[in-house]
């Protein structure tokens, strides 16, 4: 990720977890927006019970919380690139695998069942076309089933400057033309969904 986008992204979500505390809020949702948004990830990935899964990019351990909720066990990590955001989370969930750390700076020698990947690329900072692109890309080699992520859309009714929107004809072209060709692609009134399986 470019450097200031990076900053950028660290310094607002800081102020957001402050601002905010333990709620959507901090990480730019509402509750019913958030909720509604990790039910059609999970709607699309089916059974995920017993599956080795990374949340990438968990903010404060939220997806998380509603798969517990919901009595899901899977095996669980989390990571985030904003260490107080990962600090709360284990805070919250200490049974749970969190970890700060930074894309950039990590071996990727992991390996998962499934990656899921929400609201991460919502904001709009610096590089961040580039960084959907090259992340997609680096844990497209780390996941063994599939990968699923949201977006904004670029077709909501209003946009605003300080987010990310994203077309879904160029992702699905970049998704199709670089990592897969078996992907799902649903469009809502403001999001997109990805599901990107394993060619």
């Amino acid at each position: 990720m470019d450097p200031l986008g990076k900053k950028e992204l660290l310094d607002f979500y800081d102020r957001h977890l402050k601002d905010f505390g333990d709620n959507p809020g901090a990480v730019r949702w509402t509750p019913e927006g958030q909720r509604q948004r990790y039910e059609t990830l999970l709607e699309m990935a089916g059974d995920i019970s017993g599956k080795k899964i990374l949340d990438f990019g968990c903010g404060k351990g939220d997806f998380y919380g509603f798969l517990k909720e919901k009595g899901i066990t899977a095996d669980y990590s989390g990571i985030d690139i904003n260490k107080n955001l990962i600090s709360l989370a284990k805070n919250k969930f200490p049974e749970a695998d969190f970890l700060a750390m930074d894309i950039d700076d990590a071996d990727m020698d992991w390996e998962f069942d499934l990656i899921f990947i929400c609201g991460v690329f919502n904001l709009r900072v610096a590089g961040i076309e580039e960084s959907v692109r090259d992340i997609l890309l680096r844990l497209s080699h780390i996941y063994r089933e599939g990968l699923y992520a949201n977006f904004l859309s670029y077709y909501v009714p209003q946009r605003t400057v300080e987010l990310y929107y994203v077309k879904p004809e160029e992702i699905l072209q970049f998704v199709l033309g670089t990592i897969s060709r078996s992907v799902v692609l649903r469009h809502t009134r403001e999001d997109i969904y990805l599901a990107i399986h394993k060619s």
